[in-house]
């Protein structure tokens, strides 16, 4: 067997590498960030009272009572 053969599990092991880089670039990158929680807890409530509203104005209204 030559020695220039492509081997499948080269490549596979090349992108495991790479990812594995990748990930730990982005852990180190949000370790860096600070969590803003009062801007996270405002995204969330707001998202809930935008549900609630569309909730609210699509449900079906009994017109007899």
């Amino acid at each position: 067997m030559s020695d220039h053969n492509e081997k499948p599990e080269d490549n596979e092991t090349v992108r495991a590498v790479k990812r594995a880089r990748a990930r730990a670039e982005a852990a180190a990158e949000s370790a860096k960030k600070p969590i803003n929680w009062k801007a996270a807890a405002g995204i969330g409530i707001g998202s809930a009272a935008i549900l609630g509203a569309l909730i609210y104005a699509t449900r079906n209204r009994d017109k007899s009572k």
